[in-house]
């Protein structure tokens, strides 16, 4: 009996579709597959995302007393929620690296799990809408390929969409059977997006109410059966939102909502929808012609998307496909963010979209809503305008290739993450409990990631969030070791100072020694090697302390 059904799931589409969904996948982020325990992107926030990751394990299995009072921005509280926790992922990474596997296999292995799995609820909705499997193929194979992924190779929340189409896959079963189970579902599906990505969670409710409104509307004689369970669903993300939105909540009253310039400069643009990331080897030269700041406005779609979405009206219901291309619009609305009156409103009138600094994310919700009429306009094509099966198969191979040609991209730069825990954490992690500061660059994911190997308390910190007194820090550490410097660390309640010689020119550093052999206050403990050279520890002591052996 097990052999039958292990047969019969090998030969299903959805065993297909997940292969087919793995291999883009690798070729999306290629070479990734070659370096999945050894590199990363090249970028700051991997690191901050194994470290949330780490930490997760860390406090879910008894290490920490408050899970979200991450070890990082000491003396500050809930400094997990500086930045979106990625709780899902912590759950589903916790027992490897409690085992002891290497974090940066795990973080890989996830990111890419994120984005394959993303095809895959992609392939489900489609298939339920249009019957067709090749429809279903081709619209995976947008989502999973979709430049914007390439433009948040980065992001490891960033890549966990699969939610999105399973979620709107159980709101259209609710209308079509009035079951409680599948608003269940839907309610469990948008809880994982929200535990996945906070910003993807509420950006999805909004357009899970307007998938509802819409169906409703069309559908009056099903929507008094699908109120209960719908009903159902949104309680069920309300729970979860309110319990893990508190110390984000907490968060906002100490640190303020975002600062409306940042918000206004990751707000997509018009021209964004037509500007590719600059690895695209095809569109990557219209990078060229406008100049973004940051990684967050290369939002092109694609022409063979757009063109196939340009014939699903031909398709099956125009009703559905007049929805989708609705939630298409709304969505990239949305994601213009301070251009539009409509995100200003939402900013200044909803507590979430105060705390979002890139409303220019909700372009991916853009993409799901233009990967499903795709899916539509292929199905029209293949089913209505050739009649020879041959010939299908034809237009389905050509359109794929086509797809992914466009969507081609150079090969990821990655950085390779040092294996071996350097001599410096070692020694650290011997010393009783203690904060720490490393210097210089106080923000730091490198030193935010290190952390891992020792969670002694740090100074430092990396995230999307700084403490509002972290600059002054900052600063003042620039001057280290005058007066000022050596009171603020005091004030912080720093025992343990770690110098990485490699971060300085070398006259600096001289300088720099010369000056802390005139501090009898800070004791040397050594020189240890780090992951790219020596690093000095000194142990600062207490005033009193200081005062009593002078």
């Amino acid at each position: 009996m097990l052999r039958s059904r292990i047969a019969a799931a090998l030969k299903s589409p959805l065993f297909g579709a997940a292969l087919f969904v793995c291999a883009l996948t690798m070729l999306l982020t290629w070479p990734q597959a070659l370096y999945l325990g050894s590199k990363v992107a090249l970028h700051g926030d991997p690191f901050l995302s194994m470290w949330r990751l780490e930490w997760l394990a860390h406090g879910l299995s008894g290490g920490a007393e408050h899970l979200f009072d991450g070890n990082i921005f000491y003396p500050h509280v809930r400094t997990l929620a500086y930045s979106d926790a990625t709780l899902l992922q912590g759950v589903l990474a916790m027992p490897w690296l409690l085992a002891k596997a290497n974090p940066v296999l795990v973080y890989n292995i996830l990111l890419l799990a994120g984005i394959a799995s993303s095809g895959l609820g992609m392939f489900v909705l489609v298939r339920h809408l249009t019957g067709s499997n090749d429809a279903a193929l081709v619209s995976a194979a947008i989502f999973t390929l979709v430049p914007y992924r390439v433009e948040h190779f980065m992001h490891l929340e960033l890549q966990w969409t699969v939610w999105m189409p399973l979620t709107l896959w159980a709101v259209h079963r609710v209308f079509e059977t009035g079951s409680r189970r599948f608003g269940i579902l839907a309610g469990a599906f948008l809880c994982l997006q929200i535990l996945s990505s906070m910003y993807y969670g509420a950006f999805l409710a909004i357009v899970v109410a307007l998938l509802a409104l819409a169906l409703a509307a069309s559908e009056p004689q099903r929507a008094i059966r699908a109120a209960v369970p719908l009903g159902i669903a949104a309680g069920l993300a309300m729970v979860v939102m309110f319990l893990y939105a508190q110390p984000y909540m907490d968060n906002t009253r100490t640190l303020g909502v975002r600062d409306l310039y940042d918000v206004t400069r990751f707000s997509a643009r018009l021209v964004s929808y037509v500007t590719a990331p600059p690895q695209n080897w095809l569109w990557g030269w219209t990078s060229n012609r406008v100049v973004f700041e940051g990684d967050e406005l290369h939002l092109f779609p694609g022409l063979a998307a757009v063109a196939l979405a340009a014939f699903a009206f031909g398709a099956g219901s125009r009703r559905i496909t007049g929805i989708y291309l609705g939630l298409t619009v709304a969505a990239a609305v949305l994601s213009l963010g301070m251009n539009t009156p409509v995100y200003r409103w939402l900013y200044e009138h909803v507590w979430a979209f105060g705390a979002f600094r890139a409303p220019a994310r909700f372009s991916i919700l853009a993409c799901c809503g233009l990967a499903v009429l795709a899916g539509f306009g292929f199905s029209y094509l293949q089913q209505h305008t050739l009649s020879v099966a041959r010939a299908r198969s034809a237009l389905f191979v050509a359109v794929l290739v086509a797809v992914g040609v466009e969507f081609g991209s150079l090969p990821m730069y990655l950085r390779e993450v040092p294996a071996p825990v350097p001599d410096v954490y070692k020694f650290v992690k011997t010393l009783g409990p203690s904060v720490l500061i490393e210097l210089p660059e106080p923000l730091s994911p490198w030193y935010v990631y290190w952390s891992t190997s020792h969670w002694h308390p740090l100074v430092n910190g990396f995230s999307g969030f700084m403490p509002p007194d972290y600059q002054k820090t900052a600063l003042l550490m620039s001057t280290f070791p005058d007066d000022k410097a050596i009171a603020r660390l005091r004030l912080l309640g720093v025992k343990y100072i770690l110098v990485h010689e490699a971060f300085y020119p070398s006259k600096d550093y001289t300088t720099l020694m010369l000056d802390v052999l005139k501090r009898p206050e800070l004791i040397p403990h050594g020189k240890y090697r780090d992951w790219v050279g020596w690093t000095q520890l000194f142990e600062l002591q207490s005033a009193a302390a200081a005062a009593a052996s002078n």
